[in-house]
C-alpha cells in the first residue's frame, strides 16, 4: 500500500476553493454524528435517481438499515449534497487528506471558480458511473471520492512530474519519493483489482477519467519543470 504524504509542487495562490470545500466537509460530517438523519436524507439512493420501484421485502431491509424508502429531497439534488457526506472518521480523514496535496495545484493552475465548477462536474459524472452500473440499487451513496478522483485525474495531466512523498506498507513500513504519474496511476489501476465491499470504486474510475477528459478538452499543457510559472494563455 502507497499512502502519499504530501508533494513537492509549490503554489503562488491560496486555495481558497480546496480549503472551502474541506472545512464544508468537516462541518458536515460533525452535523452527521450528532444527527444521523442528514445521512439519511441527503445520501445518493441509485434507485431513486433512475426511478426503479423497489420490492416491498426490499423497502422492508431498507426500513430495518435506517435507510430511507421514499425521498425526502429531491434525487437530482443528492447527487451534489452526497459529496458532502462521509460514512465514519478515517473515510473523511483519507478523503481530504488527499483533497490538500492535489487539489491546491489543481485549484492554483485552473483558477478558483473553473476549479469549484469542475470539482462539482467531477463528482456528478462520478455519482453516475456508480448509478450505471448499480441501477437499482437500494444502498446509499456518500463520499467524496469520486470528486477528489476528478482532481487527481487532473493532476495526473498537470504536473504528471511533480514528486511525492510517500509512505510503503509492504511487510515494513518505510518512505519513498515517487513521481506523480506512477502513483495516480497505480492507484487508477488498483480500483480494477482490490475492490471491497462496501466502496464505490466505479465512482472513483469515473471520476478520475472525468478529471483527465476535461483536462484534456480544456487543452492545458503539463506544468514544465523545473518552472513553476504559467503561461497567462492558460487562465
Amino acid at each position: 500500500m502507497l499512502i502519499p504524504i504530501r508533494d513537492h509542487n509549490p503554489t503562488r495562490r491560496f486555495p481558497v476553493v480546496t480549503v472551502g470545500i474541506i472545512a464544508v466537509n468537516i462541518i458536515v460530517f460533525i452535523m452527521q454524528v450528532n444527527n444521523p438523519d442528514i445521512t439519511r436524507t441527503y445520501s445518493a439512493i441509485p434507485a431513486e435517481l433512475t426511478g426503479t420501484e423497489l420490492p416491498f421485502f426490499v423497502k422492508m431491509r431498507m426500513v430495518e438499515a435506517g435507510i430511507r424508502t421514499e425521498p425526502i429531497v429531491s434525487p437530482f439534488l443528492t447527487i451534489f449534497t452526497s459529496m458532502f457526506l462521509h460514512g465514519g472518521f478515517l473515510h473523511i480523514l483519507f478523503n481530504m487528506w488527499s483533497l490538500w496535496i492535489f487539489g491546491n495545484n489543481v485549484e492554483d493552475r485552473l483558477g478558483h471558480f473553473r476549479y469549484l465548477l469542475l470539482y462539482l462536474i467531477w463528482g456528478f459524472v462520478a455519482v453516475w458511473a456508480h448509478v450505471l452500473f448499480n441501477w437499482g440499487s437500494p444502498i446509499q451513496l456518500v463520499g467524496a471520492s469520486g470528486a477528489i478522483a476528478g482532481v487527481m485525474g487532473a493532476y495526473l495531466l498537470l504536473f504528471p512530474h511533480a514528486r511525492l512523498d510517500c509512505v510503503l506498507f509492504f511487510f515494513i513500513i518505510t518512505f519513498v519519493e515517487v513521481p506523480a504519474i506512477f502513483f495516480l496511476v497505480l492507484w487508477f489501476i488498483s480500483q480494477f483489482f482490490f475492490a471491497s465491499p462496501g466502496v464505490a470504486y466505479l465512482a472513483h474510475i469515473g471520476g478520475f477519467v472525468a478529471g483527465v477528459a476535461t483536462i484534456k478538452l480544456l487543452g492545458i499543457r503539463p506544468q514544465p519543470l523545473p518552472n513553476r510559472w504559467y503561461d497567462d494563455d492558460d487562465y
